[in-house]
């Protein structure tokens, strides 16, 4: 079984960098804050979750050909990543998607749509795209509940903080290998 997830990367340097300056003030707030690491930083299409090493291909051949070839036909589309907020009580603090938002549901409906019937793969429940680079995690348990309104104050502070550009040519299909110092992402080509 492989951990897998379709994603577009975030390959700016510069943008990453920002982020990586703005996590670490985060961090500073909160020490049990999981930071995700610059070569992990993406845009999640769908997650997929375990999947057979035999699906992998035939979902790599979809996305080439269906997704990558079709839809995007060598266009490059540039998206500015601006501003900073939470989900479910701050246990994931992203980074907001600006830009042609239409473009990237149309690219998450055409994948579910060719999983599901093409492979049997199961729509997300969710079909609203919520376009967002995840930068932190944080649980419950492990607020630091003295420095929290910090923390929240920073967040506020930060709702239009500019990170840079975020360029969309093609969408990928990774593979997470979990370990204790945290998830490594590599791409599934075939």
């Amino acid at each position: 079984m492989i951990r897998a997830f379709i994603a577009i990367e975030l390959n700016d340097n510069t943008t990453i960098d920002k982020i990586k300056s703005f996590s670490a003030r985060l961090k500073q707030n909160q020490d049990n804050l999981k930071i995700v690491a610059p070569e992990n930083l993406h845009l999640t299409v769908k997650f997929l979750g375990n999947i057979s090493e035999s699906l992998a291909p035939k979902i790599y051949k979809i996305l080439k050909e269906e997704i990558n070839e079709n839809m995007f036909k060598g266009k490059v589309i540039e998206y500015k990543l601006k501003g900073v907020g939470q989900f479910n009580k701050f246990s994931i603090l992203w980074v907001k998607l600006i830009g042609d938002i239409q473009f990237l549901q149309e690219i998450k409906n055409s994948t579910e749509e060719l999983l599901d019937k093409r492979l049997d793969i199961q729509r997300d429940r969710r079909t609203q795209f919520k376009p967002h680079l995840t930068i932190g995690r944080l649980k419950k348990d492990k607020i630091n509940y003295q420095t929290f309104s910090a923390l929240k104050n920073l967040i506020n502070e930060n709702k239009n903080l500019e990170f840079g550009p975020f360029v969309v040519d093609q969408v990928k299909l990774k593979k997470s290998d979990l370990t204790p110092k945290g998830p490594i992402y590599s791409d599934l080509v075939y």
